[in-house]
């Protein structure tokens, strides 16, 4: 009988369907090496699960050897099992606390001893790693300057720009939060020069971003108030100049050779199902493994999706406190929620994942963080904060993935892989985005936005290792130049994460 559905672990009680299986129809799956197979009860869509036992109502559903919820009604072996009849338990962050004799005991994975680190070519900064581009930035100050910043950019070859919406009428914490994004944003390997526009009357004015911005970094940074410059046009003509000497300048900076353990790469996923926990996630931790082994740092956000894995995450931490942080991260999120009258498992999984067979926030988080490999979390980093140690490192961001990729570009990433279920055409002006994954009908719709294609892993040709290694070499292309689709489609997606209303 040929495979239609797989089992994350030989202790769990549903599969998961990678073909439709009608009712009367047998999902077939691998347990160890036994084949196995249960009669479905009725229609199983593509990438749900189903159950291979009676559970009783209240009974747990487990998938990845892990809980997933339980259930509202009695399910008959053979029936689908989804967010009509599954439910999110609420988790007990006291219990999961590290204890005093915590011992770091995550499962490690082989990685690939023979793999040698590899080089690139990049630009050299004055501070922190290399580019391995080399934009000059139009940077609005304020969602005021953001046309302006997208007409002068069009202007100037070698220009991007970002559409800010924000940067007026906001609390102090969303200020705060702002220019956080703004000033990693410009201090990002890849940008060489920053041309800064404001209006004049927002809460932090051009030139004091732009003083800001200078006192981290020495690249050339300037700045025009469209208020002070007496409109858009004069503003626009000043900088266009400013933009073009910049752009001039950084085409005379000659490429160096640097090592891998210059590289940051950024982990993401979005627009997530079922693949993505079973294929596309793991292959991309592999990846991870691979890179961290080399000398790399990688990234791994979205602490919203570690809520219902977290206890497993956590058991990578290092040593007890970042073990301990893990857990207080995702309490501190519920907790910030709950004060507001919100519960995160309202949006969380969105409405396209529940369609991909993501029926709870803990399924959806099991198999998010295994794009974050295995290797020890070294440390655990507040949104936007550059990582001060080499090695896997985790950032405290939100579910939503446009504003994780910011959160991420602004800490300094040089470039960014996302895994995608359902598919996303989502990139980012200063980070290359290279989009994966491992539903390979998504990838025939979506080959335009789609990079790689690892649905060979749910076909069974290929393992995730397997998948994880040939990536290593899209890596190496990104970093030496080669651009990824949305970067050629010359896409500029952010979201500045924010904690309260406008005022």
């Amino acid at each position: 009988m040929e495979i239609n559905a797989l089992m994350m672990d030989t202790t769990d009680n549903v599969v998961t369907c990678v073909t439709e299986v009608p009712a009367g129809g047998r999902a077939v799956y691998r347990k160890g090496e036994e084949i196995c197979s249960v009669v479905a009860k009725e229609n199983i869509p593509y990438c749900h699960k189903i159950a291979l036992t009676d559970i009783p109502k209240g009974g747990h559903v487990i998938k990845y050897g892990e809980s997933l919820g339980t259930v509202s009604e009695d399910i008959p072996a053979g029936g689908w099992v989804a967010d009509h009849n599954l439910f999110s338990v609420p988790r007990d962050y006291d219990s999961e606390l590290a204890p005093a004799d915590f011992q770091m005991c995550a499962r490690q994975s082989d990685g690939t001893p023979d793999l040698k680190g590899f080089k690139f070519w990049g630009y050299r900064r004055a501070e922190g790693r290399p580019g391995i581009r080399n934009h000059v930035l139009i940077l609005p100050g304020c969602a005021c300057g953001s046309e302006s910043s997208r007409i002068v950019a069009s202007q100037v070859r070698g220009a991007v720009n970002i559409v800010f919406n924000t940067g007026c009428s906001d609390v102090a914490a969303n200020t705060e939060m702002s220019q956080k994004v703004l000033t990693g944003f410009a201090c990002n390997p890849n940008v060489y020069g920053v041309v800064i526009i404001g209006l004049g009357c927002e809460t932090v004015p051009h030139y004091k971003l732009r003083e800001n911005i200078q006192a981290m970094t020495s690249k050339p940074v300037v700045s025009f108030g469209i208020q002070d410059e007496g409109g858009t046009l004069k503003t626009i003509e000043k900088a266009v100049r400013a933009a073009r000497d910049m752009a001039a300048e950084a085409a005379m900076q000659q490429k160096e050779l640097f090592d891998i353990s210059e590289f940051l790469m950024g982990i993401e996923c979005g627009g997530s199902d079922a693949t993505s926990g079973i294929a596309s996630n793991p292959a991309v931790g592999e990846l991870s493994d691979i890179l961290v082994d080399m000398g790399a740092t990688t990234m791994m956000s979205e602490s919203i999706e570690w809520i219902g894995g977290e206890h497993v995450l956590a058991k990578r931490g290092a040593n007890k406190e970042i073990h301990d942080q893990i857990i207080e991260v995702c309490r501190a999120y519920e907790e910030h929620l709950t004060a507001a009258g919100q519960d995160c498992r309202a949006g969380q999984p969105t409405p396209g994942n529940k369609t991909g067979g993501l029926s709870t926030l803990d399924e959806k988080s099991l198999g998010c963080i295994r794009k974050g490999g295995t290797r020890p979390v070294v440390e655990v980093l507040e949104q936007g904060v550059p990582p001060t140690k080499r090695g896997a490192v985790v950032m405290d961001t939100a579910g939503y993935d446009i504003s994780s990729v910011t959160s991420m570009a602004a800490a300094g990433c040089q470039a960014i892989i996302f895994t995608t279920g359902r598919g996303t055409p989502t990139g980012n002006a200063i980070v290359p985005v290279l989009k994966v994954t491992a539903n390979g009908r998504t990838y025939q719709k979506m080959e335009d936005n789609m990079d790689i294609d690892l649905s060979a892993i749910i076909r069974g040709e290929k393992t995730y290792q397997e998948m994880g290694r040939e990536m290593v070499d899209a890596i190496h292309d990104i970093c030496n130049g080669k651009m990824t689709k949305a970067e050629a489609f010359g896409f500029s997606d952010i979201a500045v994460d924010h904690v309260c209303r406008f005022v």
